[in-house]
């Protein structure tokens, strides 16, 4: 007799954009995923690019996010996203030094399941979260720029309002995958819930190696005029296997 094992994993890819590689600059994005006892999740990070010192940015927003999933892991009920947001920014300035904070400003992304039943995800700034229900339906968290200037976004910095995440709970048995992209992804899209519904559809039924190449690929070969920016997406998705 089979039994059906579940369990979460990830894949991600982050490629340097054509304007990057034409002046010899580094990736300002930068993307992270961890699979614990107490937890999964993956993180993707946008630098901002008119700071100096963005690409540390965004690395260090992977690194706190994995440190607050780890601390809140152990607390007993569900916490109030404001808590997380008050130790996201402490573990990002922690993770920055010593650079300073302005130089180094990043939006923030994630996906995080914490054995509790629900799957949060969150967003600071530019690019998108979509959630992929099992139902089909996709659940889209992004920034509204309406009314606003197109080309600025909030970023993690010394003092960040929890009021300018949007963040959402997910029912973990409802949830067939999550994925977060950054900007140079996100604002090509003409249909965002029907781009997240295809991406999961053929990239998780892959192995992880083999869906990180096929993503690299599509990256790399961005069909879009003109694109320059940097682009990462990355995966937090359930895979199930059948083991006798």
């Amino acid at each position: 007799m089979s039994r059906v094992d579940q369990r979460w994993s990830s894949f991600g890819v982050s490629v340097t954009g054509p304007a990057h590689l034409a002046s010899a600059r580094p990736n300002q994005d930068a993307w992270s995923s961890f699979h614990h006892l107490w937890g999964d999740g993956v993180v993707v990070s946008d630098g901002l690019g008119s700071k100096r010192l963005s690409n540390f940015g965004s690395r260090a927003a992977c690194v706190a996010v994995e440190r607050v999933a780890r601390k809140f892991s152990r607390a007993t009920t569900r916490s109030d996203f404001s808590e997380w947001s008050d130790e996201i920014v402490r573990y990002w300035l922690d993770a920055v030094k010593p650079i300073n904070p302005r130089d180094a400003a990043a939006t923030c992304l994630f996906a995080i399941r914490l054995h509790n039943g629900v799957i949060r995800v969150g967003i600071l700034g530019d690019g998108c979260v979509a959630a992929v229900m099992v139902n089909g339906e996709v659940v889209v968290l992004q920034e509204d720029k309406n009314g606003g200037f197109s080309n600025m976004t909030v970023a993690l910095d010394a003092r960040v309002d929890a009021r300018l995440w949007k963040v959402r709970d997910i029912p973990e048995s409802d949830c067939r995958a999550v994925v977060l992209c950054t900007d140079g992804i996100a604002d090509d899209l003409d249909n965002v819930s029907g781009f997240m519904r295809e991406f999961v559809e053929v990239h998780c039924r892959l192995a992880r190696s083999s869906a990180g190449r096929r993503v690299r690929k599509i990256l790399e070969t961005w069909p879009v005029p003109k694109h320059s920016d940097d682009k990462s997406i990355a995966c937090l998705y359930r895979s199930v296997s059948d083991n006798e």
